[in-house]
């Protein structure tokens, strides 16, 4: 027989009672909320005792979960009000919990009585409390298959991603294709307006995944549609000229996105934007036109390209056979024989 006096280790009274109270619980969130109970070990205990992983009621594991905070015993129930029981939490949790990404329940257990009540927690309902915080659990808040639409309110809707993403793969899929040109047409509208957030959203749209970025190099186009019937060139006219060049100055994307051959527009037209002294030679018979530039021009405009280049594969982590390819490319398409490289 075993007297009061052996030699072994005894288990501590509120151990068995915190035992208790999370075995109720593990058996309202299972049996009755049709949910995921998760324990925290206590070494990893930072105010949060566990999870209630969302189960749809189709059986799926959601990803929604709720944190929660638990207090078993009667102690917890002898200070109270006309509403409900107080709970006083500790300084030391409050930022922590007020910065977690997902709803907290505080929740009392009396044992004896077979009490669960709780209160998702708000900063807004806490109050000061010396040098700590205190919260109404309200009597009667009692958690069972009831408080269900209640705490999915807290975790907001179940959203089927996959189903998104699918059309999202889909797109990427038509972009990466072969080797079509991918044309923005700007309105005139964007245009007066000094919008850019059309073409903006665009280009950050085909660069939104490493595969996109390394498919759609020198695919993409601007047109501006709407002036066709403009006997200007578009770089003569003032409104375009400065809304390209404002446009140029927000990303670092063109030398490498942008198409650079014998029908591309959108690059040529940058550099006659950027020419200070511009003169055009006009063959009306060909309808066609020429615009001289030296040496200068070229350095002006081409070698800062050079350094949107260098940052944008930076930014990206694009290779530097990549960046002298590319480089190679703007030197040519600019160049054009008439300036020694």
């Amino acid at each position: 027989m075993i007297n009061d006096n052996s030699n072994f280790p005894k288990i501590n009274n509120s151990k068995i009672i915190e035992e208790q109270g999370l075995t109720i619980l593990k058996s309202i969130t299972e049996n009755e909320l049709g949910w995921m109970f998760k324990k925290n070990n206590l070494e990893d205990d930072f105010g949060i005792d566990g999870y209630l992983e969302i189960i749809s009621e189709k059986g799926q594991v959601t990803g929604k979960s709720i944190a929660f905070q638990l207090k078993t015993g009667k102690s917890f129930f002898k200070e109270q009000n006309e509403i409900g029981y107080v709970f006083r939490g500790k300084n030391k949790h409050l930022n922590y919990y007020l910065n977690l990404d997902i709803p907290i329940l505080i929740i009392l257990i009396d044992p004896v009585k077979s009490e669960v009540i709780w209160q998702i927690f708000d900063g807004s309902k806490t109050e000061k409390a010396g040098n700590n915080w205190k919260l109404t659990i309200p009597k009667n808040q009692i958690l069972n298959i009831k408080s269900k639409p209640d705490l999915m309110n807290f975790v907001g809707p179940i959203t089927d991603y996959v189903s998104q993403l699918e059309q999202e793969w889909q797109i990427n899929e038509m972009l990466k294709a072969g080797n079509n040109r991918i044309l923005f047409r700007i309105p005139k509208e964007e245009i007066l307006n000094k919008k850019y957030q059309f073409i903006l959203s665009g280009l950050e749209r085909v660069q939104a995944t490493a595969e996109l970025v390394l498919n759609l190099k020198n695919r993409i186009d601007i047109s501006f549609d709407d002036y066709e019937s403009d006997e200007r060139e578009l770089f003569e006219i003032p409104e375009v000229k400065n809304w390209i060049l404002e446009l140029y100055s927000k990303s670092n994307c063109w030398p490498y996105l942008m198409a650079m051959d014998h029908t591309s527009g959108f690059m040529r037209l940058l550099f006659y934007c950027q020419i200070e002294n511009l003169e055009i030679i006009r063959d009306h018979k060909a309808r066609k036109f020429d615009v001289p530039y030296s040496g200068e021009d070229f350095k002006k405009i081409v070698y800062p390209m050079f350094h949107k280049l260098n940052k944008y594969c930076k930014e990206k982590g694009l290779s530097m056979e990549t960046n002298k390819e590319i480089s190679t490319l703007i030197a040519n398409y600019y160049s054009q024989g008439q300036i020694p490289l």
